[in-house]
């Protein structure tokens, strides 16, 4: 429900082609942590490509996948390149092969997309990850249960909300308390004002985690 629900709705958007144009701030924020270390960023729900073109232009190389067929197209153009544009898949991120399609070491980059899985697919997805070798660090933003919109709309559980798309709302100490079984936890804060928007300033839980066994 919660997939078809979200590639719906994000297909709709994107073929408006009305979403916010550069960088956003958990970009700026992470290029400061990532700049100095050798690392390539996959962006795993990376809509219109907003931080990808911020990564490209930093010398960052990077790969991005989305659900959204739209979303994909947009940034595919965006890109102005075959080389990019063979870099940007039109896919489900916790079902994507990273093992065959990303050879060298990465890390995976969840700016506003971690909330969109369910819990079920969190666990599917942190269990693959884990067993990637070539995995570094795991960069998330994601809304959290403490957020003002948990509570609005069709309730699917504590949780899981449906208004015009599903969101599951996380809660902070749960979610490290998972990563912690493979990833060591360098940055998390649950905070507002990471992303403010107009009038909207959503309660967010950003997180820096690094995998058990590689060096920083």
């Amino acid at each position: 429900m919660s997939k078809k629900t979200n590639k719906n709705f994000w297909n709709k958007f994107y073929k408006k082609k009305k979403a916010i144009s550069g960088p956003s701030n958990f970009a700026l924020f992470i290029y400061k942590f990532l700049k100095n270390k050798k690392s390539q960023i996959v962006d795993v729900g990376c809509g219109n490509g907003r931080d990808l073109i911020f990564f490209k232009k930093k010398k960052i190389n990077f790969f991005g996948i989305d659900l959204s067929k739209n979303a994909t197209l947009l940034t595919q153009k965006k890109l102005r390149s075959k080389i990019y544009k063979n870099r940007i898949f039109n896919d489900d991120f916790v079902n994507f092969d990273y093992k065959k399609k990303i050879r060298s070491n990465f890390s995976i980059y969840s700016r506003f997309t971690w909330h969109t899985i369910t819990k079920k697919n969190e666990i599917i997805f942190l269990k693959k990850i884990s067993k990637l070798k070539n995995l570094q660090y795991l960069f998330i933003e994601t809304r959290s249960d403490k957020d003002e919109l948990c509570g609005v709309g069709k309730k699917i559980s504590k949780n899981e909300y449906i208004t015009d798309h599903y969101r599951r709302f996380i809660n902070k100490d749960k979610l490290l308390k998972m990563l912690k079984k493979n990833f060591r936890i360098i940055y998390s804060k649950e905070a507002k004002g990471f992303s403010k928007f107009k009038k909207e300033d959503p309660c967010l839980i950003r997180v820096i985690a690094v995998k058990k066994l590689i060096k920083i």
